[in-house]
Order: structure tokens, then C-alpha cells, then sequence
């Protein structure tokens, strides 16, 4: 999927739950995002995670929250280290290759 143009309000978006995510779950040791106009898609990476069981991606979705400074909806999986660009994604975010490391 190429990305023609990055929404800036997604890529803050991004960038702010990224770095929250860090601060709060200091095993988290790599965060991938995967650029769309409208959802926040984020891939973390940290080694206390278990298994994939059925080697899929399976994010856990939040609404947005304006008055929380998160305008869009967000997406968000933590799988381990070993697990990436191995793991089958929705079929809507692309591929690995299409992931930028925040």
C-alpha cells in the first residue's frame, strides 16, 4: 500500500501513543506505526508477550477521544520482537514493509 500523503493529525496521534505506550510498559522495546488517513495502526514490540497462537495480528481497537487530545480511532497490537513481519495483518493496513519505526 503506497502512501500518497501522511495525514499530520494521524502521525501526532501516532507519535503521542507511541511514547505513552513507552513510559507506561517499559518492555515494549520498538514501536511500528502503519500510516492511514483515518485510524492510528501501531505495532509494539516487547518480549513479555506471548506466543502468537495462529501466527495473526489481532489489535486491540479504541475509539477516538477528542476531549483526551486522540482524534481518531486507534489500533494497537504488542507482539514479540521475533514475531515481526512474520505475522499474517488485517487485511486493510498493508504490509510490513508499508511500517515506519517511531
Amino acid at each position: 500500500m503506497a502512501v500518497q500523503h501522511i495525514n499530520p493529525v494521524i502521525e501526532r496521534q501516532a507519535r503521542l501513543l507511541a511514547e505513552d505506550n513507552r513510559k507506561t510498559e517499559p518492555d515494549i522495546t520498538r514501536v511500528f506505526w502503519f500510516p492511514d488517513e483515518s485510524e492510528v495502526r501501531l505495532v509494539e514490540l516487547s518480549d513479555q508477550m506471548p506466543v502468537s497462537q495462529d501466527e495473526e495480528l489481532h489489535p486491540f481497537y479504541f475509539r477516538a477521544a477528542p476531549k483526551d487530545d486522540l482524534p481518531a480511532p486507534s489500533a494497537v497490537a504488542i507482539i514479540r520482537a521475533n514475531e515481526f513481519g512474520l505475522l499474517k495483518l488485517p487485511s486493510h493496513w498493508g504490509s510490513w514493509s508499508d511500517a515506519f519505526e517511531l
